[in-house]
C-alpha cells in the first residue's frame, strides 16, 4: 500500500478507536431518553485484523424495545471501507489510474474494488442529494463527526439497508 493510503487507513484506525459518538438516539424510533447500555461487540478496524469495541444500546420505550449500535466515525454500516477511502478510490479513477494498480495500492482484491466503486458512487451521489436538504449534518458529516456521525449513519443506514432499518 502507497504510504499516503497507508496513513490514511492508520489515521482512520485511530479516529475509530476514540469511539466518539454524538447524541444518542434510537434507529428505530428516534426516542433520546430511554436508553441504556447494553452490552459490546467487536469490529474489524479498516486493516489488518485489529479490532474495536462497539457499545450496543437498548431503547426501552414501550412500543419499542430494540437494540442499536452508533458506529463511530468513519464507520459505515456493513463495509470495511470508509467514506474517506471511498472518496479517494473514485479521486483515483477520476485521475485514470488503473484498477490494477488500484488494486494493488489498497492491497485488495479486483471484485471488491468494484464493489467499493459501485457503492461509493451510490453513497456520495446520495450525499450530494441529500446535503440539498440541508440535514443536520450538511454539506459532510465528517466535518464534526462527534455532532452529526450520529444522525448520519442512521439516514446512511435507511437509505442503503431499508430491509433491515427501514425506508428513508
Amino acid at each position: 500500500m502507497p504510504h499516503h493510503l497507508l496513513s490514511i487507513v492508520l489515521d482512520l484506525n485511530e479516529i475509530a478507536k476514540r469511539n466518539q459518538t454524538g447524541p444518542i438516539a434510537c434507529h428505530w424510533c428516534n426516542n433520546q431518553d430511554n436508553i441504556i447500555k447494553y452490552g459490546t461487540y467487536q469490529r474489524y478496524e479498516f486493516s489488518g485484523q485489529g479490532q474495536i469495541r462497539i457499545q450496543r444500546f437498548f431503547c426501552k420505550r414501550d412500543h419499542c424495545r430494540r437494540t442499536f449500535s452508533i458506529l463511530p466515525h468513519p464507520f459505515l454500516r456493513f463495509t470495511r471501507f470508509s467514506l474517506c477511502l471511498l472518496t479517494v478510490l473514485l479521486q483515483l479513477l477520476d485521475q485514470q489510474v488503473p484498477i490494477a494498480r488500484i488494486c494493488r495500492h489498497m492491497a485488495i482484491g479486483r471484485t471488491r474494488v468494484y464493489w467499493a466503486i459501485k457503492k461509493g458512487r451510490r453513497i456520495l451521489d446520495w450525499i450530494g442529494k441529500e446535503a440539498k436538504t440541508e440535514p443536520v449534518w450538511a454539506p459532510l458529516p465528517c466535518i464534526d463527526p462527534p455532532a452529526h456521525w450520529s444522525d448520519f449513519i442512521r439516514m446512511f443506514a435507511m437509505q442503503f439497508y431499508p430491509e433491515r432499518y427501514g425506508p428513508a
